[in-house]
């Protein structure tokens, strides 16, 4: 049995087309537990709707507080996740229709090498399109250059290439769910950190499905030089995703650095060093460790911006 985890916040627009979609998969085996964040529009009456339709299947808390962030509202849906397998879901996407079972297959074949109790993620490619549901890129991907099949602890240090509404973890994760960091870059990236530190990953490579790109995405698709130039043009926010981004680093390392490995933990605390290090210090260690984004550009850019 799959459990599909919908963080809904003002989504009336298209929440109904999601669900549809999610309803109409080629397994059917699954149920959805949506965690509404204090809508103000009509969504919280729409999923009230779908609960009543569908009351075997649909499971709807309107929380009456904001949890204050997409990840958080995730967060809260994880701690209380139950069944054999989870899959996590946008308010605004469409699923392709043999979505949950293309990724269970894949999930199946992983718990068979590896166990049911090792932390498995799977995770895929994902198509974008405009608002009304035009395909723009076929590959997400492809489009923004990340390198999918870097599943390295060091990697996820410094950057994710995890689409959080692709993805589906296993039972094996729910021990390491009960800790909520107080600061973390995306919900995805943490789970990445998790499987790349205690689990194993696997990526699907075709899309699963459609993802809308419209102005109240909370994070965009964007590629080229587009995303380069905002990056030089956003300094004092490239900074502060860098503080983030080690302060997350610290997060991991305190809540888990005893449960690791002692190489990775000396990956981990070298790299939150990395912010006391002269500028040729912090390139060899960049290099040493294997701090490596998804192009050489985006290292290189790294090397500079730390």
């Amino acid at each position: 049995m799959i459990t599909v985890l919908l963080a809904a916040y003002n989504g009336e627009a298209y929440i109904r087309q999601q669900l549809d979609s999610i309803l109409d998969q080629t397994y059917k085996e699954l149920t959805i537990v949506i965690s509404d964040d204090h809508s103000s529009d009509r969504t919280p009456e729409i999923l009230k709707e779908y609960e009543q339709t569908y009351p075997d299947r649909i499971t709807c808390m309107l929380n009456e507080t904001a949890s204050g962030s997409p990840q958080n509202n995730f967060f809260r849906l994880l701690r209380q996740a139950r069944g054999e397998y989870v899959m996590l879901c946008d308010q605004d996407d469409l699923w392709l229709p043999d979505k949950a079972e293309v990724t269970l297959k894949e999930m199946k074949r992983l718990e068979k090498q590896w166990g049911r109790d090792v932390p498995l993620l799977v995770h895929g490619d994902l198509s974008v399109t405009d608002q009304d549901g035009r395909i723009r890129h076929k590959s997400m991907a492809r489009y923004q250059k990340i390198a999918v099949l870097d599943n390295r602890f060091s990697h996820y240090l410094v950057e994710n290439n995890i689409t959080g509404n692709t993805v589906m973890i296993n039972q094996g994760f729910y021990p390491y769910l009960t800790y909520i960091p107080q600061t973390c870059m995306m919900h995805d990236w943490w789970l990445g950190l998790l499987a790349s530190c205690f689990g194993k990953i696997s990526y699907i490579d075709r899309p699963l499905l459609l993802y809308r790109q419209h102005e109240s995405n909370q994070v965009g698709s964007k590629g080229g030089m587009r995303q380069y130039a905002e990056r030089l043009t956003h300094k004092h926010q490239v900074r502060e995703q860098y503080r983030k981004l080690f302060l997350q680093a610290e997060l991991f390392l305190d809540r888990f650095g005893t449960d690791m490995t002692g190489e990775q933990r000396e990956t981990l605390e070298q790299f939150i060093k990395l912010q006391e290090m002269d500028r040729i210090k912090k390139i060899y260690t960049i290099w040493k460790y294997k701090f490596y984004k998804s192009t050489l550009i985006r290292t290189f850019g790294q090397m500079l911006s730390i």
